[in-house]
């Protein structure tokens, strides 16, 4: 979407958009989606991949985790290849409220941007429930995360379908863009204030646990945390041109706006790379995992095998030299 439900007063413009953006630009714009695109869907197809390969399947946590993987691989093969599209034919002036690939570009990009926001909203929820109630945390039945799991991609589904009716002129367009944007700050707020009681619980508890433990809690808060706060700083430049840009382009879109909304649309879609990138070099399971699918494993088998040749190796020497005390036995016995 170029703004999310903006598109009809920006494309009243449409055929005054031509002088705007010269082929060089428009390539340029195009080439730097695409690596954003590539770098999407290289980091995630990896994190799916160590997600369900590896055993960080067993940390119910990471259900969460492979949801927004999965999320994110959705912008990129599918929601920003479309964008592209839609780019070229936006900035060509040509019309794009007829073309049906315009509508499934908007549909597809709000469902996986807001599976995101939701996904990251319930693993904040999910953590602080962790920290603050643990005996209660280790004892909640696995089906709980999936109902979850499953209404983060109906709430999405929810919102699509507010779309489809303002497309069908069912609802007013304003009702959409008021329930995308207290959506996405109720999200902001509710992941903002489950951190914060993270951080004062962990706090609290620094003499109730063992350093090791504690250790380990304030890496996966701060891992979240970076996850949480990237999330915001690349999401909220664009919320917020949905919010002015009726105003702003009310008698046409200028060369500066349209240049700001492609700058914010790259900054959100480049949040959809930045996640595993995070797991990476904050998370050491799925480091494990990672270094593990490139051949370390081998490295480590290897390693293995060694350390039973060496353990075989000292079994046969004890057996040998039990054998010869034996042996001495009997002929000490016999001398008698």
């Amino acid at each position: 979407m170029m703004v999310n439900d903006s598109n009809g007063h920006v494309n009243n413009q449409s055929r005054a958009r031509q002088a705007f953006f010269t082929h060089t630009e428009v390539i340029g714009w195009c080439f730097a989606f695409g690596i954003v695109d590539m770098l999407i869907v290289m980091s995630n197809t990896l994190a799916i991949v160590v997600f369900t390969r590896s055993k960080l399947l067993r940390k119910r946590t990471n259900y969460f985790l492979l949801c927004l993987a999965i999320a994110d691989m959705m912008v990129g093969t599918i929601s920003l290849p479309i964008f592209v599209h839609t780019l070229v034919l936006y900035t060509r002036g040509e019309e794009l409220d007829s073309a049906w690939i315009n509508v499934l570009h908007r549909l597809l990009d709000i469902f996986s941007g807001f599976a995101s926001i939701f996904a990251l909203t319930t693993i904040a929820l999910e953590r602080l429930y962790s920290v603050v109630l643990p005996n209660w945390h280790r004892t909640t039945p696995s089906c709980l995360y999936f109902i979850l799991i499953s209404m983060i991609w109906i709430l999405a589904g929810v919102l699509v379908c507010v779309k489809v009716l303002v497309n069908e002129k069912m609802i007013s367009s304003n009702i959409f863009l008021y329930l995308m944007l207290v959506s996405f700050f109720i999200c902001v707020v509710v992941i903002c204030l489950a951190y914060i009681g993270i951080w004062f619980k962990v706090n609290q508890r620094i003499h109730e646990k063992t350093k090791k433990s504690l250790e380990k809690d304030k890496k996966l808060a701060t891992t979240l945390f970076l996850v949480s706060a990237i999330f915001i700083l690349t999401w909220f430049p664009f919320q917020g041109i949905n919010i002015f840009i009726p105003t702003l382009c009310e008698n046409g879109c200028t060369l500066s706006i349209l240049t700001l909304v492609f700058l914010t649309k790259l900054m959100q879609y480049m949040n959809s790379f930045i996640n595993p990138i995070i797991y990476t070099f904050k998370m050491p399971d799925f480091r494990r995992g990672l270094l593990a699918l490139f051949g370390k494993k081998v490295l480590y088998g290897a390693s293995t095998r060694a350390t039973s040749r060496m353990l075989s190796e000292r079994r046969r020497r004890a057996s040998t030299l039990r054998s010869s005390e034996t042996e001495a036995n009997g002929n000490c016995e016999c001398a008698l």
